[in-house]
């Protein structure tokens, strides 16, 4: 008489099913993961961009002067924002952009001296500089708003985003 031997193990079937399902939950925690990353940029910018606006304030109102008089630039960002098209703002390798980030360097080192607050080396979420464009009072009485925001990603001449309007300090604007 033969005797039957016993097979053990999972069939095809079992074995897609479980691979499904992995697949499944593999998909789900990237997107979870995605939407946490994407969170986690967000409120570094918020954070900081309200960190800086405190600094501004405080540098105008311990100087007794616009952030234009501070920092002695009209327009921080300039060699940055007007960078061509899709370039990497992070590549100090390219004169402008190392330009760019001097200019940076010493608006950020003027505004934490003139406000106490130590706003040095402050990077958007990417690695690149926050967009500083100094306009209250960058011409005589002008009445311009200081704003703060970060550059489009991938980078386009002359865009930006999360623009954060700086309260006037001049009496009557």
């Amino acid at each position: 008489m033969k005797k039957r031997m016993r097979q053990s193990g999972f069939t095809i079937v079992e074995l897609l099913i479980v691979i499904v399902v992995i697949g499944i939950l593999a998909a789900i925690t990237i997107v979870a993961y995605n939407g946490i990353q994407t969170r986690a940029q967000t409120t570094k910018i918020n954070s900081d961009l309200t960190m800086l606006d405190k600094a501004i304030k405080a540098a105008r109102v311990n100087e007794n002067k616009a952030l234009f008089n501070i920092t002695l630039s009209g327009y921080t960002a300039n060699l940055c924002n007007t960078a061509a098209n899709g370039t990497d703002l992070t590549d100090r390798g390219i004169a402008a952009i190392n330009t760019c980030w001097t200019t940076y360097a010493t608006t950020l080192d003027r505004i934490s001296t003139a406000s106490g607050m130590n706003v040095r080396g402050l990077v958007d979420p990417w690695g690149r500089p926050y967009r500083i464009d100094e306009n209250e009072n960058e011409t005589a009485g002008s009445c311009a708003k200081d704003n703060l925001s970060t550059f489009l990603r991938p980078h386009v001449a002359g865009g930006f985003e999360n623009v954060r309007l700086v309260d006037n300090s001049i009496p009557g604007c």
